[in-house]
């Protein structure tokens, strides 16, 4: 478990880790735990990427406060889980513009924690579903988390995710017998994941 949690009070970044530490004790799970003093912290030292399995985000800080490091972060990783930490109630509603997984009112204790963490664990544990992909001649293990929508293209599909964009060569019904049932075809040329779905309207579909 990597563990990450972003707040300007020093005192806060020391608790946390305590409680971090006291989980993986108990657990026996192993815990990587980083602390960051500010926004700008964080985003210097991960520029590319957020390798957490959970970021924690006070919300009231100097500078770029929680709630605008968390927009700033979702315009390059859609699917890290963010856990606001706050003593207003007032952002709870914008923070499900950013997909947080949670918004906790401090103090925050192990009541209030450990369960998050036993299920993101939980999460991670399990044996994630795939889809072996032939393309020129190499075959492409794809999460079928990572699947955004399936499109069909003449005699192609075409397999978009956030990143990138993959041609084969198969039906639209030979794909969806190797899909779970988070796909759904929305169309005779589409099949959506609707864990990425925000909002469905009367001709369209917003991922």
């Amino acid at each position: 478990m990597r563990l990450a949690y972003c707040d300007d009070e020093e005192i806060q970044l020391e608790y946390v880790q305590k409680l971090a530490e006291t989980w993986a004790s108990r657990y026996g799970e192993p815990m990587t735990y980083l602390a960051y003093k500010s926004a700008k912290e964080l985003l210097f030292e991960n520029m590319d990427s957020y390798p957490f399995d959970l970021l924690i985000l006070d919300i009231d800080m100097d500078g770029m406060n929680g709630m605008e490091l968390a927009h700033k972060i979702r315009e390059k990783d859609a699917m890290l889980p963010i856990l606001f930490l706050t003593n207003r109630k007032e952002y709870v509603f914008e923070g499900y513009e950013v997909q947080a997984l949670r918004y906790l009112l401090k103090p925050l204790d192990e009541e209030k924690l450990f369960p998050i963490l036993d299920e993101l664990c939980t999460m991670e544990k399990k044996e994630k579903e795939y889809v072996i992909l032939s393309i020129a001649g190499e075959n492409i293990k794809l999460e079928q988390d990572e699947i955004l929508y399936v499109e069909v293209n003449r005699h192609y599909l075409m397999i978009h995710t956030a990143k990138d964009v993959y041609e084969v060569k198969m039906s639209l019904a030979e794909m969806s017998e190797t899909l779970t049932d988070a796909f759904v075809a929305t169309h005779r040329s589409f099949m959506v994941n609707l864990e990425h779905v925000e909002r469905v309207m009367r001709t369209e579909c917003l991922l």
